[in-house]
């Protein structure tokens, strides 16, 4: 069994919406596992610069620490 402490998990309604939000602040190439379609495990960093991405345009992510 392995814990990674140190990421953040992205999951969106479906798979295509995931891929937008990913391109959105440039992770696509930086996601670390896909366990399911519309789920993606980041770097906490990556996830952190993804909702400010997403804040940037308006739009207000649920987070949760």
């Amino acid at each position: 069994m392995k814990f990674h402490l140190h990421v953040g998990v992205v999951q969106c309604e479906d798979a295509d919406t995931l891929e937008q939000v990913l391109a959105s602040a440039n992770c696509a190439g930086r996601v670390l596992a896909r366990p399911a379609p519309n789920v993606a495990v980041l770097e906490t960093e990556d996830a952190a610069r993804l909702v400010e991405a997403l804040n940037e345009r308006g739009l207000h992510p649920k987070v949760l620490k």
